[in-house]
């Protein structure tokens, strides 16, 4: 039965990712996949199936853990609650251009800068924290008034802007698009203060 789990896991990797980024219980997921799948699915490559599956579960075992926030009251009430008890890990900041009804930025940069974001956080420490920030509307954005702007401890002023909180670590705009620069804030050697 190990052998047909495995088969289910590897013919279905986009189901896995899916899921386990969602935070689905492995038994809850096996469960699912297993009332989805016929038998006659599951018949070929066992071995590779075995060793991708060990390496899928490897990877996200070691996932950060990711914070998903609207606006700035919502950030750092996250932010101060994470400073008290993320136990000196590190915690990464996007922020990010509000999305429409659609799902859709009116930030073409964030746009193109999000999925090198998430492909970079296999970079970053296990058990560390990842924020991705909503700044809200463009209205609000480019209001000079906007908390995002004027906090002392965050003075952004790019939409995109990626930051390893409380170090000097940052990387904003057209930037943040760019993967040598985005592993570089998730794997390079700096302590918060």
């Amino acid at each position: 039965s190990l052998l047909i789990i495995c088969q289910i896991f590897y013919t279905h990797s986009f189901f896995i990712n899916f899921c386990v980024r969602k935070v689905i219980s492995k038994t809850h997921l096996l469960q699912n996949i297993c009332k989805s799948l016929s038998t006659s699915t599951i018949s070929q490559r066992l071995s590779t199936s075995a060793i991708q599956l060990a390496n899928n579960i490897n990877k996200y075992n070691k996932m950060v853990i990711q914070h998903n926030v609207k606006g700035y009251e919502e950030f750092t009430k996250l932010v101060e609650e994470l400073e008290t008890n993320a136990e000196g890990q590190p915690i990464h900041v996007l922020f990010s251009g509000g999305k429409d009804e659609n799902g859709q930025s009116w930030c073409p940069y964030c746009v193109k800068a999000e999925p090198v974001v998430h492909d970079a956080l296999a970079k970053a420490s296990e058990k560390s924290h990842f924020i991705h920030v909503d700044v809200g509307e463009r209205a609000y954005w480019k209001d000079t008034n906007c908390p995002f702007r004027t906090d002392p401890r965050l003075k952004l002023i790019w939409v995109p802007t990626l930051m390893r909180w409380n170090t000097p670590l940052r990387i904003d705009s057209e930037n943040v698009t760019k993967k040598d620069l985005v592993d570089m804030v998730f794997d390079e050697p700096i302590e918060q203060k």
